[in-house]
Parts: structure tokens; C-alpha cells; sequence
């Protein structure tokens, strides 16, 4: 369940990180993230923290994206395609514009909807979280999204997604989640209570900032998000809409022990074994449950050591280690969390977008579930859709599994539903 394209991004992208010329730090990209206008299409681009904090782009029309490689101060190479080149225009100390060269030809953009990005701090229970808050630069009270990051040590910028927001007119507050990048905490052991707690502190300090709608705060949530979410948005007044990707409508159980059978399937384990192996994993998660001891689940796997498949998914002997405890306190904590649950209590407009062929996350089961808890709720706005040939990642896909090769191209339907459901409630403007 980890955020938008972590793995996948990182294996990909590697070899162009070592290849690249000009080293840039994060503080000499923030200049260029933001949104480019083509003539007939835009792209947007931001930092990615997950690759070496570089620069991402999504070209909201063709849906390709990719990473951009300094090779000059103002001039980056797309990384699959070094004959394609970025060159940012940039007059008195700020980017107005971008040049894309690419077979022969010269594309030029001008940037829309200027921001502003400032670095803040805030109190959730005793720890101190940090992230950075985008506004657009123009005069007057602005809808502000806040992100409820996927699993992992997610941290604050996410490419594209920050500024897919800000062109709309929407601002965003992104922070570290506690224990990762700068914030304090402890992520491997936070219940989900917890995460929301942070996120809901959020909330209160968006209220205490300038230049901010405190009707239009909304919550994007993402993978584990989803529960995170739905917890966020059932407990706090001040939610006035809901927008979820890829969030599972089970419950974190269920939804992990989908993933372990995409792990299996895609190593290419036989059926029968798969089976076996997710019946093991489905044992020893209900004795986390149970807050027994790393012990006692542990005994739970060494029962299937006679079978076949045993030393091929434990190559080596299993050792209590503080991580793995930490996990076994992390499984006990959250494993019963169920957005259905809170989902139930959710009247505010929401939008819920599924991927057809996810791995991570059991669309087909989660969609009538999702459904369900928000008729139960009463709420008279509310949009769920399974997007076809779309994996967790949100690119196009054959199968879903994490084997499969990386597509560099975004599902459709994903970006073009969120601008309009956005636009449709006067959330969102076109700039």
C-alpha cells in the first residue's frame, strides 16, 4: 500500500539519477514546479521526494509523465528520452515560462497560476509535524486540499499532485507524516487514530492561516489514505469534501492479505500454494489481533514450515528484531480498520476512484462496500467509479502485478473526473 509510484519510480529511474550532469538540490527545484500552458494542453511538474527529490512531470493531455534530469541551471533532459529537452525561461529571478524540444520541433508554455510556498510547522498531540503550504499567489480566500499520505515513511512532496491542484485554483497542505523527513513521531507504530489525529491538526491550523476558505477544505486521501481519510472526514466538522485514490473500501486485513496474493501470483507460484500462503498470513494477522506476543505469531508461520513452498518465501531464519516488533505492534494496532465504519457517517461531497486491475487495494469488492456505507450515510453527493486498465500506481496496465513492465502513461479518467467534480461544486476555476 505504498504512495503514488514509489517502488516502481525508483527501480526506473535509477539509472537516469547516476547519469545525470548537474547535481540541483531540492531548494534549487521549488522554482520550476507549477503548471505550463502549451497552447492545446498543459503540463504539470513538481518535486518528487520519493526519487531523490527531483522534478516529475504529468502532461495532463497525452497523460505521459516522467523525471526530469539537470544537465544545465535552467535545462533538463527527460529521462527516457535524451533528445528531449526542458528549458524553463526565467526572467528577474522568476520562471515564466518552459521551451520543450523534442524531435525538431520547440513547444513553448507559459506558466499559469503563480504560487506561493511557504515551509510550516504544527502541534498534533505532542509531536511536531512539518510540511509546506502551497497557495496560489493571486488576491483572496482559497480552497486548500490536505493530503492523507499513502503507507511508508511518506514525506511531503509529491510531484504533480501538489500542482494539479494549484492550477485549479486550490492550495495544498502537505506535511511529513510523523516520524518521517523532519516531523516528529513514530509512523512504524502509529495507530490510524493516530494519523488522523495529524491530519485533523491540519485542519485547525489551516483555520488559524490567511487567505484560506475555511468552507473549502477538503481531504485527498491516497491508498492508505483511504481509511485515514474516511476517519479524518466521519470525525471533523471543518471537512467540507472528500477525494480518494485508490483507497480500499475493506478492511486493512482483507486488503493486505489481496496484496500478499498479487505478491505470490506475480513470483509465480502455483495456485494451490498461493492459497496455502495467504491462509498462513490470514492465521498469524488474526493473532495480531488477538495482541498476542511476536512469539505466538511467529509459531503461527513456523506450523507451515513442512510445506513446500516454506524456504522459498523464508530463505533465511525468522529473528525477533525491533522492526519486526514494531510491525507486530503496527498489525495489532490497525489491522481491524475498516472505512466502511466511518464511511457510514461521511455527508459531505465525495469523489472515490478505484483502479480496475489493482493489486493493492480490491476494487471489486471495496466499490459495492463504499457505496453502501455512503447510502447508509445519508449523503445525497457522491461519485465512486472503477477506472479501467488502471493499476494502484494509477498508470495504464495489463495485469496489475508488480512485475509487469512500467508503463510511464496514467490511466484515463482519473485526471479529467477530478477537474470536473471539482469545477461542478465551485471548488476548482480554470485558469
Amino acid at each position: 500500500m505504498r504512495t503514488f509510484l514509489i517502488f516502481i519510480l525508483c527501480s526506473a529511474f535509477s539509472c537516469s539519477v547516476t547519469s545525470q550532469t548537474l547535481n540541483l538540490n531540492k531548494n534549487d527545484l521549488y522554482k520550476f514546479e507549477g503548471t505550463y500552458d502549451l497552447g492545446n494542453h498543459r503540463i504539470t511538474l513538481g518535486i518528487f521526494d520519493e526519487f531523490n527529490h527531483s522534478l516529475v512531470y504529468l502532461d495532463l493531455k497525452t497523460l505521459k509523465l516522467g523525471a526530469l534530469i539537470p544537465i544545465d541551471k535552467n535545462l533538463f533532459r527527460e529521462n527516457n528520452d535524451s533528445s528531449m529537452l526542458f528549458s524553463f525561461i526565467e526572467t528577474n529571478n522568476n520562471i515564466q515560462g518552459l521551451n520543450i524540444t523534442a524531435n525538431g520541433k520547440t513547444l513553448t508554455g507559459k506558466r499559469v497560476m503563480p504560487h506561493v510556498r511557504n515551509p510550516i510547522s504544527f502541534l498534533s498531540n505532542s509531536n511536531t509535524l512539518k510540511g509546506d503550504l502551497y497557495l496560489p499567489a493571486e488576491n483572496g480566500l482559497h480552497p486548500v486540499v490536505i493530503f492523507a499520505h499513502g503507507s511508508g515513511a511518506s514525506t511531503r512532496s509529491v510531484a504533480f499532485f501538489t500542482t494539479f491542484f494549484l492550477q485549479l485554483g486550490i492550495g495544498v497542505l502537505t506535511f511529513d507524516k510523523q516520524g518521517a523527513g523532519e516531523s516528529m513521531g513514530n509512523w512504524e507504530t502509529a495507530g490510524f487514530d493516530e494519523l488522523a489525529d495529524d491530519i485533523i491538526a491540519g485542519i485547525n491550523f489551516l483555520k488559524t492561516q490567511k487567505n484560506i476558505n475555511v468552507k473549502k477544505i477538503g481531504v485527498m486521501g491516497n491508498s492508505q489514505g483511504g481509511w485515514i481519510g474516511s476517519m479524518v472526514t466521519a470525525k471533523c466538522k471543518d471537512v467540507a469534501f472528500l477525494l480518494m485514490r485508490v483507497g480500499s473500501g475493506e478492511n486493512v486485513k482483507e486488503t493486505m492479505l489481496h496484496e500478499q496474493k498479487g505478491l505470490f501470483i506475480a513470483d509465480g507460484y502455483k495456485q494451490n500454494d498461493v492459497d496455502e500462503i495467504v491462509d498462513m498470513y490470514r492465521n498469524y494477522m488474526n493473532m495480531a489481533v488477538r495482541n498476542t506476543t511476536w512469539e505466538h505469531g511467529d509459531s503461527i508461520i513456523l506450523s507451515y514450515k513442512n510445506k513446500s513452498w516454506f524456504n522459498q518465501v523464508y530463505p533465511k531464519p525468522r529473528v525477533k528484531t525491533k522492526s519486526s516488533e514494531n510491525w507486530w505492534l503496527w498489525q495489532h494496532k490497525n489491522l481491524q480498520y475498516d472505512s466502511y465504519d466511518y464511511l457510514k457517517k461521511v455527508k459531505v461531497p465525495t469523489l472515490w476512484l478505484l483502479s480496475e486491475k489493482d493489486w493493492n487495494v480490491n476494487s471489486q469488492k471495496s466499490y459495492p462496500r463504499i457505496m453502501d456505507a455512503l447510502q447508509k450515510a445519508g449523503n445525497k453527493d457522491y461519485t465512486v467509479k472503477i477506472l479501467p486498465n488502471m493499476g494502484h500506481t494509477g498508470l495504464i496496465v495489463k495485469t496489475g502485478l508488480y512485475t509487469e513492465p512500467f508503463s510511464w502513461q496514467y490511466g484515463t479518467g482519473f485526471w479529467d473526473t477530478m477537474q470536473q467534480w471539482l469545477i461542478k461544486r465551485k471548488i476548482a476555476k480554470v485558469h
